[in-house]
């Protein structure tokens, strides 16, 4: 049964032709005539073609426009929608002026539009804004793949002559084995960095001396450390978030590192290697985001001890680092790295030679030595009040100096503090750690020999601190 059979019978001619009159008395924007009901659903109306140009025989623009062709839509509703009855009826004038007499012409191309709701974006702009309504918390659950990775970290050693640079290199081979970091390991990144750290730990742990001081500067020295920190304290484990097809127990991290041992005369830039080598260690400082500043404290027993300096070597510790600090504030400023007032950088203070007797009985003295249970060597609570006594104590001295130069180009959260030593104590199988008999090397013949095998002390903390990688507090 077609439409025209369910309408009344009883619905006179006379009435649709008032309602016709009624729709257009409503003008061309009666968008939703009964006329345009196809298939129990509102449709528009018709697109108007585009406005045509005027012709060149001087036809005036304002002239009847040609019917268009039937649209998909006019051809839809005349074969769904439309009745017999309305077939038959006479297409009503075009023209705005034609239908009521007026003067106005409408442009036929201008369409109704609606300023109430935004566009909405095409189909790849809704996939992205679906992406950025996600859960805030998405972005903290999701980690890497595999092991916890980062960019390869240029850290430079810094530190004067006779500093302990070399020999703090070569105990951090020996370093990554201790179990209170977890589960470490180093991968040398060519054959030329495996030989040097081979050479520099037989020297250490086969002939047990001191490696010979750097006089030249050495090739770049590139490993990657690789480490499984669970159960230690320096574990994240508690802070992050497992992580599906992970390992829910394990805590890895690894870190590639370019270490440049440089000779501690150069950072001496009035010196004659200070001279030739100097811009180059700058620009290296100023490219690298992360420093391992080696404090020798003897030095300042030798120089401004009480009974003078001692050799004829009267420099400080300043001396190394002034002139080499100002030089990277100034490459970094030409660089447009600066960040307001301080450097991009992060650095590890380390106060080396620890086993010395000199610096270890100062910080007894301070009350800042404990042992440590599991080793059985000395160890210091708070490097921080060590370095802040050595200053005290010289008044005189540069560790003053460095000091206020640290705070001044360094933020706060980027300086590290930690005091080391490469061969450790000697401690005695039987009896533990003797206070009156602390020392590991034997002086034999104005030579050097450890009378056991070196036990490192704090070397692997300053690299996992400019890591990122430190103790959590409980």
């Amino acid at each position: 049964m077609t439409e025209d059979d369910k309408r009344p019978e009883s619905t006179p001619k006379d009435g649709k032709q008032d309602r016709r009159d009624d729709r257009a008395a409503e003008g061309p924007f009666a968008v939703w005539d009964p006329s345009t009901l196809v298939g129990g659903r509102a449709a528009l109306p018709p697109v108007p073609p585009p406005a045509r140009p005027a012709p060149s025989n001087g036809t005036a623009p304002g002239g009847p426009a040609a019917p268009s062709p039937p649209g998909p839509r006019d051809e839809k509703a005349r074969t769904s929608g439309a009745s017999p009855a309305d077939a038959g009826r006479p297409a009503e004038p075009g023209s705005f002026a034609e239908r009521f007499g007026g003067p106005e012409v409408l442009d036929k191309s201008a369409r109704p539009t609606r300023t109430d709701k935004p566009d909405k974006p095409a189909k790849p702009e809704r996939k992205t804004a679906a992406a950025d309504k996600a859960a805030p918390g998405d972005e903290e659950r999701r980690e890497p793949e595999g092991p916890a990775s980062a960019p390869e970290s240029t850290i430079t050693l810094w530190g004067g002559m006779g500093s302990g640079k070399s020999t703090l290199l070569a105990a951090l081979s020996r370093a990554v084995q201790d179990p209170m970091y977890g589960r470490w390991s180093m991968w040398p990144e060519d054959h030329a960095s495996k030989k040097f750290l081979s050479d520099l730990a037989h020297i250490l742990y086969r002939d047990r001396t001191f490696p010979m001081a750097t006089l030249t500067e050495q090739r770049p020295v590139r490993f990657t450390l690789a480490g499984d920190l669970t159960g230690t304290r320096f574990s994240r484990a508690g802070r992050r978030r497992w992580r599906r097809g992970a390992d829910r127990g394990r805590d890895l991290t690894e870190f590639k590192v370019t270490l440049r041992d440089l000779p501690g005369e150069a950072f001496d830039l009035h010196s004659q290697t200070g001279a030739a080598l100097g811009g180059k260690l700058i620009k290296d400082l100023g490219a690298s985001r992360a420093m391992v500043y080696v404090v020798d404290p003897v030095r300042e027993w030798q120089v401004n001890g009480d009974d003078g300096p001692v050799g004829d070597d009267a420099r400080q510790n300043a001396d190394f680092f002034t002139d080499v600090l100002a030089g990277v504030a100034t490459e970094v400023n030409m660089r447009g790295e600066r960040q307001g007032n301080l450097l991009p950088h992060s650095i590890a203070v380390c106060l080396a030679k620890f086993d010395d007797d000199r610096v270890f009985r100062f910080a007894c003295e301070q009350g800042n030595v404990r042992l440590n249970p599991r080793t059985g060597q000395p160890e210091v609570m708070d490097a921080k009040r060590l370095f802040d006594g050595l200053c005290q104590a010289f008044p005189h001295g540069s560790l003053r100096e460095i000091k206020q130069q640290i705070e001044l180009f360094f933020a706060p959260e980027r300086v590290g503090y930690f005091v080391c030593s490469a061969v450790g104590f000697w401690v005695d199988p039987e009896r533990g750690f003797d206070f009156e008999n602390p020392s590991l090397v034997n002086p034999v013949d104005d030579a050097v020999r450890f009378v056991a095998p070196p036990q490192p002390v704090n070397i692997l903390e300053p690299f996992l601190f400019l890591r990122g990688v430190g103790p959590q507090q409980s």
